[in-house]
C-alpha cells in the first residue's frame, strides 16, 4: 500500500508552500545576477564589437594615408654573393608616391647586408626634428628588418611628363662580379615601360 500526497505535489502542503517560495525567491535572484547581467553582456558584446570595426576602418584609412610600401628581401647566393629581390620595382609617381614612399627591408639570412640604391635618398629625422636627405644605405642585421622612408622631395615639383627613371639597386658587401643588382623604375605621369622580346 503506497501513500500519495497530492497536497505536497501541488505545492499546498506545508513543506510544498515553502518550497515553492523558496524557488520563486531563487528565481528573483538569478534573474537579478543572471539575466540582467546576460543583458549588459549583450551590449558589452555590441560594443566591442562597434568598437573592432571602427578601429579596422581607422588603420586602414591610416595605412592609405601613409602612402606605398614597397618589400624587399635579401637572399644568399651560392657564389656567396647575395641579391635583393624583386629584381624589379615599378613605382608611378602620381599614384605610390601620394603620401610617401617606404622600404621594409627584411634579412632572413645569417650575415649582415646592406642595401644600397644610387641616386635616392633616404629622409632622416634629426634631433631636433629637422628633416634631411641622405643617400639611400641601411644596414640590415642577420635575421631582422628595416623600415626606411624614401624622400621624395627630388619628385616634388615639375618633372618632365612620361619620363621614365632607372635606379640600381644592390648589396655593396656581397656584390658578386657579374652582378647589375636590381632595378626600381620611377614612372612620372603618362609615361610607360617598353619591354624588349
Amino acid at each position: 500500500m503506497s501513500y500519495h500526497n497530492n497536497d505536497f505535489e501541488k505545492g499546498t502542503g506545508s513543506s510544498g508552500s515553502f518550497w515553492r517560495t523558496t524557488m520563486r525567491n531563487q528565481r528573483s535572484r538569478v534573474s537579478r545576477f543572471v539575466l540582467a547581467p546576460m543583458g549588459r553582456w549583450r551590449q558589452r558584446a555590441a560594443l566591442v564589437s562597434f568598437l573592432a570595426v571602427g578601429l579596422t576602418w581607422v588603420l586602414s584609412v591610416h595605412q592609405v594615408a601613409h602612402g606605398s610600401e614597397f618589400h624587399f628581401v635579401v637572399e644568399d647566393l651560392p657564389d656567396s654573393s647575395a641579391a635583393w629581390l624583386p629584381g624589379e620595382v615599378v613605382i608611378h609617381t602620381g599614384t605610390d608616391l601620394t603620401g610617401g614612399l617606404t622600404f621594409l627591408l627584411a634579412n632572413p639570412t645569417a650575415r649582415t647586408h646592406v642595401f644600397l640604391v644610387e641616386g635616392l635618398y633616404e629622409q632622416v629625422v634629426g634631433e631636433n626634428g629637422e628633416i634631411s636627405a641622405r643617400p639611400l644605405r641601411v644596414t640590415v642585421a642577420p635575421e631582422d628588418s628595416v623600415r626606411t622612408v624614401v624622400s621624395i622631395a627630388q619628385w616634388q615639383g615639375s618633372q618632365e611628363r612620361g619620363a621614365v627613371e632607372t635606379f640600381r639597386f644592390f648589396c655593396p658587401l656581397h656584390r658578386g662580379d657579374a652582378d647589375s643588382g636590381g632595378t626600381i623604375r620611377m614612372v612620372h605621369l603618362g609615361g610607360t615601360i617598353r619591354t624588349v622580346p
